[in-house]
């Protein structure tokens, strides 16, 4: 009988045996994130429904060696969720509740496996926003949103998930329940726990209650997108926007290959897609107040320097859509006729942004790889998609250039155990050491999300 068998019996008196499942009874999705279509094998499935039954799990898990692969909603695509060494998969589904929201100190307390877009729905009935949630809100977890210091369309302006994270409860991989911070908006006592939680990707404790800040919900977002014909004109617009000052949420930039590969899929004419265009920015600005007339016509002054193109403006519900329309395809796109993509997020200076694009073109020349790029270019945050099957040493030449350049590997997706390999490009040998002991500070007996980022 194998330890994670003997340990069976203990994941049942904690959690009750339906919510406990071996390999062969378990749904196949539990073995797979959105990184590629792979499956992994494990010994066993555990379903939690509170945090005082993660810490139960995590301290039979950890009495016996067991790993331990925490699972959110399975939205990311690096690899985090993956069980790499089979073990146990702990499936944070359960804990799903917002326990409250508090509209006087302006937030809110939720399990870690509220779906985020759930959580909007939440403080939305009460006239609230909660700024952070990504594109994948639908399906992602709030828990594994803060485990990877998750981004999305409108960081330029809000910033990212840990920018809301005011405390964090977590699971300690003996089992033992601290909370790592308070529930305030300021604080100067002492080492700030709940950062160190904030994109740790499940490699130090289960994160299994959130704190988020909220904020009152902002005014309606006005949109243009532009048309350049080349990508110097789009990046010189994109950087004389940034200095602008003006409230922008948004500044997402297209390349020809990503305009076409959508234009086919749809099969529909598209705002903007014609002869003499090759890229595409689309601009949002949002305030405290409705964007005024000034605002407006300071935003078509700048983008009109850089093209002779008409520039659309979304400011009505529909019209915006339309605007949005191949922004919100490009998913469905990618993974058309079997294509397969990887998802290369880093993140670069915006000042270094068009030498990285005309670098990251140069390398899939040489190694004559399709790629489309596209995404959230004013944070420098672009997303450069390259197919799958992509050559170590092409994605090491990528990698290189970032982080030669000041930029980092990953902006919003984490390093999981697909990145894990590049990690010495950007952290000197001291650096990796002072993370690896801080890992072993946490988790000496290594059973939480073996093979990820560190390893």
């Amino acid at each position: 009988m194998s330890k994670t068998d003997e340990a069976y019996h203990e994941f049942v008196r904690i959690c009750g045996k339906q919510q406990v499942l071996s390999w062969c009874e378990a749904i196949s999705d539990y073995g797979r994130d959105s990184t590629t279509g792979q499956v992994l094998a494990f010994e066993w499935l555990v379903r939690p429904g509170c945090a005082e039954e993660v810490s139960g799990i995590l301290k039979i898990c950890n009495e016996y060696r067991i790993a331990v692969t925490p699972r959110g909603g399975g939205s990311g695509v690096s690899g985090g969720a993956l069980p790499l060494t089979g073990g146990v998969v702990v499936s944070l589904e359960r804990l799903n509740k917002i326990i409250s929201i508090n509209e006087i100190d302006g937030f809110v307390i939720a399990e870690s496996g509220v779906v985020v877009s759930d959580l909007c729905d939440a403080v939305e009935a009460r006239g609230y926003y909660y700024p952070a949630a990504p594109s994948s809100k639908g399906f992602s977890f709030v828990g594994g949103n803060v485990a990877t210091d998750a981004g999305n369309i409108h960081s330029c302006l809000f910033g990212k998930t840990g920018d809301y994270v005011l405390n964090l409860e977590i699971a300690l991989p003996d089992g033992e329940l601290i909370w790592t911070g308070a529930n305030v908006s300021k604080s100067s006592s002492g080492l700030n726990l709940t950062r160190l939680f904030v994109g740790s990707e499940g490699l130090l404790g289960i994160i299994t209650k959130v704190v988020c800040r909220i904020s009152a919900r902002p005014e309606q977002e006005t949109m243009i997108l532009a048309g350049f014909s080349g990508l110097k004109n789009a990046v010189d617009a994109l950087v004389e926007m940034r200095r602008s000052g003006l409230p922008l949420s948004m500044g997402e930039l297209f390349c020809p290959n990503t305009i076409k590969l959508v234009s086919d899929h749809l099969g529909e004419p598209l705002p903007l897609v014609k002869e003499g265009i090759s890229h595409h920015l689309l601009f949002g600005c949002r305030g405290t107040g409705p964007v005024s007339e000034a605002q407006l016509v300071r935003m078509a002054e700048i983008v009109d320097r850089f093209t002779d193109e008409e520039l659309l403006v979304g400011q009505a519900a529909s019209e915006k859509d339309r605007l949005m329309k191949l922004r919100h395809n490009i998913g469905n796109a990618l993974v058309s006729n079997g294509r397969s993509y990887r998802d290369i997020d880093a993140s670069v200076p915006l000042s270094a942004l068009y030498g990285y694009i005309l670098t990251v073109g140069a390398i899939a020349a040489k190694y004559e790889i399709p790629f489309v790029y596209f995404g959230h270019a004013l944070d420098g945050n672009l997303h450069v998609m390259v197919q799958s099957a992509t050559d170590r040493e092409a994605l090491r030449e990528i990698y290189a250039f970032v982080t030669d350049c000041g930029g980092v590997i990953s902006g919003e997706h984490g390093i999981g155990a697909r990145q894990k390999e590049f990690m010495e490009l950007q952290y000197s040998p001291k650096s990796m050491d002072i993370m690896r002991r801080i890992k072993h500070l946490f988790d000496p007996n290594g059973i939480l999300n073996p093979q990820k980022v560190l390893e």
